[in-house]
């Protein structure tokens, strides 16, 4: 009886212990993929051969170019495209207000007919450039004084004007 007892308690006690020598070492998982083709800062998209640079969005991909060989195709994420144009719409944003401080009509004092006013104007780090005239266009006009205005500025890539017509007495 005690030879099965004793046979027992050391079965149980080798399937408790550990061998290391016999335990399968765990796989590394790689968890990002450094994609070196393109330079720093570049590591493949999770299950696609797509490289994305981790700082700017930009994307890069080879691809079959139909004549045996192959070629780089450059993109941007969906999350860069949006920002770009959102620094592209702060820009514009920008310019316009630099436009409109650029465009301040010349003041017409009793006496004169004619004036003309160069601008600069500033927003944010935009600058503009403008030239608004203003003329007396009919004196006695209904017992006051009709006066006309046009201008133009410049900013960047965006163009701006105004015109006007004031009537004072």
């Amino acid at each position: 009886m005690f030879r099965y007892l004793l046979a027992s308690v050391t079965a149980g006690a080798l399937c408790g212990l550990s061998f290391p020598a016999l335990a399968a070492e765990p796989q590394p998982v790689e968890y990002v993929r450094v994609c070196d083709m393109y330079g720093a800062n570049y590591y493949y998209s999770p299950g696609t051969d797509t490289c994305i640079n981790a700082q700017t969005g930009v994307t890069k991909k080879e691809v079959d170019n139909g004549e045996g060989g192959s070629k780089t195709v450059t993109g941007k994420t969906a999350l860069a495209a949006q920002a770009d144009d959102i620094d592209h719409r702060i820009t514009r944003a920008f310019e316009n207000a630099s436009i409109s401080a650029a465009l301040a009509a010349p003041d017409l004092v009793q006496g004169e007919h004619f004036g003309l006013r160069v601008n600069w104007g500033n927003a944010g780090y935009a600058n503009a450039f403008g030239i608004t005239g203003a003329a007396v266009l009919s004196e006695g006009f209904h017992g006051g004084r009709l006066t006309g205005t046009l201008g133009i500025a410049f900013a960047g890539s965006q163009i701006g004007g105004n015109a006007g017509l004031q009537f004072s007495w």
